[in-house]
């Protein structure tokens, strides 16, 4: 009886030992298949597969896919055209349809917009502080809405205000300088000197001596606006809706009144002359910082130089920055590992690979210091202005309007289609009314 006892407990015992063999190998099986399954993220850039920026997406999703284990990184070219359309068509026809990518490039300036309509991925709660920390300031900003961070890039730009030092002496205008003989940001002009220093081009030049572009386009946002925000002026209250009390505050009039003066005095043509600095036409020319390339390249003999923006009122110099941006979804499923894309796509390897290809400025900052492009005058101006200037673009959920009815104001002062204040008052009612979808 005892024998057939204990081979019944060994039956017993071979027979758990078994069972919980076999629920072992299941969960490992079943480890196994999460492990071997393919992560997919998928990119969407504005950009086409044969410019610096796209192939550096490229290289650096290929790179990610390399360092992360079953993880596949599609990168889609969009191309944009004109303001961004066919891009952003695409991608407002994926928001529509809730078919939007892991990963989308966007204008900085937008990002408010995005994440009031709950589009974007908070990454500061899945990236740590330092790798935060590596990217310059103006960047962090730019790509922060509230206290959260929601987009990044690994470059930046800032336009600057290209002068004909030619043209200046040969008018006896004194080109400011420091011990170094540079143009430096502290010696920038102020309206009035400005405008002074501008007349006498236009009694020497016989013509519109400052290049601007006067027509409607999300130009003015970019170029111009850093003139009222100089004057400590602002488009739109902290709430980024309230346009009334701030879009016609004394200090926005006064640099509305500031253009006002340089069109009616006939110091900037009313519509746009093409080339008109490269072909020597102004001695003055608000251009993106792209225009340099095409300077050097394309007219080998100008002598070109850069100053810094105007300015209104002490302690509120400003100038143009911001680019398109790298951003990720609340579509992903992968919030963590998407995060960590949008870092390595703009990670410092990339900022380099920017500067060498296409002249941009290193978005991290231990990378400024030994930046061989802008550690000299006149490209360090550039830096200079990214770094020191104010940069309060309106973090609005109305920003297109914004921009659009700015764009409305300097059109209108351009071609005296009315007073400055009634296309102040047409542009608040315009936005105040987009501004009532959000209250």
């Amino acid at each position: 009886m005892r024998k057939i006892v204990s081979l019944f407990m060994i039956f017993v015992l071979v027979f758990a030992l078994a069972a919980c063999s076999n629920s072992t190998n299941q969960v490992d099986s079943s480890k196994n298949a999460d492990s071997e399954e393919v992560k997919e993220l998928k990119v969407w850039v504005h950009v086409s597969a044969d410019e610096p920026e796209g192939l550096n997406y490229d290289l650096r999703a290929k790179e990610f896919e390399e360092a992360h284990e079953n993880v596949k990184v599609t990168v889609e070219h969009i191309v944009k055209t004109g303001e961004g359309s066919g891009y952003n068509d695409r991608l407002n026809a994926a928001i529509t349809t809730g078919d939007l990518p892991d990963v989308i490039t966007l204008e900085s300036v937008h990002t408010a917009s995005y994440v009031d309509s709950e589009l974007l991925l908070p990454l500061d709660e899945y990236l740590d502080q330092a790798t935060v920390d590596s990217y310059l300031d103006a960047i962090v900003k730019a790509g922060s809405v509230g206290d959260h961070l929601y987009a990044l890039q690994s470059f930046d730009l800032s336009s600057p205000v290209f002068f004909n030092p030619d043209l200046f002496k040969a008018a006896g205008i004194e080109i400011p300088a420091d011990e170094n003989g540079n143009w430096t940001l502290d010696l920038a002009w102020n309206y009035d000197e400005f405008l002074k220093n501008a007349k006498i081009l236009k009694d020497f030049m016989g013509q519109e001596p400052v290049h601007m572009f006067p027509d409607n386009s999300g130009w003015q946002m970019y170029a111009h606006s850093p003139i009222i925000f100089s004057n400590d002026g602002e488009l739109v209250g902290e709430n980024g809706l309230d346009t009334d009390g701030y879009l016609n505050s004394k200090n926005t009039m006064e640099a509305f009144k500031f253009m006002e003066t340089l069109f009616r005095e006939g110091i900037v043509s009313p519509t746009v002359r093409e080339n008109a600095f490269a072909l020597e036409k102004a001695a003055i020319s608000f251009e993106g910082p792209w225009m340099i390339d095409v300077l050097t390249k394309e007219y080998p003999d100008l002598n070109w130089s850069l100053m810094p923006y105007p300015f209104g009122k002490e302690g509120h110099q400003s100038a143009p920055h911001g680019s398109w941006y790298v951003a990720a979804t609340q579509a992903t499923k992968y919030p963590e590992l998407t995060s960590e894309l949008v870092a390595h796509l703009t990670n410092k390897d990339s900022a380099k690979a920017m500067e060498e290809a296409a002249g941009l400025i290193p978005g991290h900052e231990e990378l400024l210091a030994s930046s061989e492009k802008y550690s000299e005058y006149p490209r360090k101006l550039m830096l200079d202005q990214l770094v020191e200037t104010e940069h309060v673009k309106p973090k609005s959920p109305i920003f297109p309007v914004l921009e659009d009815v700015l764009g409305d104001i300097v059109e209108g002062i351009a071609l005296e289609t009315d007073s400055v204040e009634k296309l102040v008052e047409d542009a608040i009612e315009k936005a105040e009314r987009e501004a009532a979808r959000f209250k």
